[in-house]
């Protein structure tokens, strides 16, 4: 039974109005996506304004020695740290205890090359 020629016309139709729509629904989303990311964009500039602030004379948070070194006391403090926080490891037993047990998987009865003579 062949088709007539208004069917591939209504055919071409559908497909022409999915790609529209597709397209056009794109375009509204990346409309919409953009006039957010501008909104957000502007209410973090307001938020970010630089204000004239005197600087203040900061103290070293960290105990400086002589010449500009940082102190023995505070770098072993910070090798001590950094030691307890990355060796965290438990000690093993190297023993496996994963035991065999018979499942429908591994069980001998169900194998392909068991053979009926």
């Amino acid at each position: 039974m062949a088709h007539e020629d208004w069917v591939y016309t209504k055919g071409w139709i559908v497909t022409i109005a999915g790609f529209l729509i597709v397209v056009i629904a794109l375009f509204i989303l990346s409309t919409i996506f953009s006039g957010v990311a501008a909104y957000f964009k502007k209410q973090d500039t307001k938020t970010n304004e630089v204000k004239d602030v005197k600087p203040v004379a900061v103290k070293p948070a960290v105990k400086v020695a002589e010449g500009g070194e940082i102190a023995p006391e505070v770098l072993t403090a910070i090798g001590m740290a950094l030691y307890l926080s990355t060796n965290l490891h438990d000690e093993e037993s190297n023993v496996i205890t994963i035991e065999r047990r018979a499942t429908s998987w591994n069980d001998k009865n169900y194998g392909v090359r068991h053979w009926k003579r």
